[in-house]
């Protein structure tokens, strides 16, 4: 994808000096030699709340065009910008410019981003243990579909529109890393497809499946601030069919919680929680 995405920059960027060198006819405007290779610095990283801003310069020759790669899948352009990560550890970042001659990219420089990981649990945990539920105050509270779009399959019902056997669903992380699933009488099993020697079953109410599971915890892959990766086979968070065990923190304050379950490359179901009162 990274490839692609840098071909298609660089079209782009080859194609702007030629919208400059073909305005007049009678230009005498001739290629110059050959192109420079880019340069740019960056600012210490500073946080801001659970986000770091870095800011990136442009040392080089002026261009025609300035192309941003930031390491975290998103770009912008600029001789100076300011970018927001939402996340943690070392990127890569990178500059594409354009000049009449043509295209150049500069050599990559890591970035070093503060781990927000530690105040991130502290938030998830409280001082020792926290409970979440969903949040069925809200419209959208569980969603599906993909990363880039996680509403794509499915954009949530209306606020209120959880089942009472799913909304009095409680969910509780201490911070020695032990998860509770405490789901009063009954929990809210999701829907089975039919197969060829089955019959399909429409999602209910059913036996409740209360249990615990350690986690660990950590910096995300894919979008989210942190991660949690549960231990025991079956552990789920709001729904019965979310993909894998693996749970993202989109968002997170001391009273509101977003979760992203699965990983980048599939199906995600995205929900929102509140401490529980």
């Amino acid at each position: 994808m990274y490839h692609k995405f840098t071909r298609l920059a660089a079209l782009a960027l080859l194609a702007a000096p030629l919208l400059f060198t073909s305005c007049d006819k009678d230009d005498d405007y001739e290629l110059e030699g050959a192109v420079t290779q880019p340069t740019f610095t960056f600012s210490a990283p500073k946080s801001v709340g659970l986000t770091t801003e870095v800011t990136f310069t442009s040392t080089g020759p002026d261009a025609f065009l300035y192309q941003w790669e930031f390491g975290d899948g998103t770009t912008a352009t600029g001789k100076t910008v300011t970018h927001v990560y939402k996340k943690s550890g070392t990127v890569q970042a990178r500059l594409l410019t354009s000049y009449r001659g043509g295209f150049s990219t500069s050599a990559p420089q890591d970035i070093a981003l503060p781990q927000n990981v530690t105040f991130v649990k502290q938030l998830l945990t409280g001082t020792g243990s926290k409970t979440w539920i969903l949040d069925n105050a809200s419209d959208a509270t569980i969603t599906v579909g993909t990363e880039a779009k996680p509403t794509e399959y499915y954009a949530g019902g209306k606020a209120g529109d959880l089942p009472a056997c799913q909304a009095d669903d409680e969910f509780t992380f201490s911070s020695t890393d032990v998860y509770t699933y405490e789901a009063k009488t009954e929990t809210y099993v999701a829907a089975t497809p039919a197969t060829a020697t089955t019959p399909a079953v429409p999602a209910a109410c059913g036996a409740p499946r209360s249990g615990t599971s350690d986690y660990t915890f950590g910096p995300a892959v894919g979008d989210g601030y942190a991660m949690i990766e549960f231990k025991k086979a079956g552990t789920f968070i709001g729904v019965t069919d979310a993909p894998d065990l693996t749970y993202r923190v989109i968002d997170i304050t001391e009273k509101t919680l977003v979760l992203r379950a699965g990983k980048p490359n599939g199906t995600v179901f995205q929900m929102k929680l509140v401490a529980k009162p």
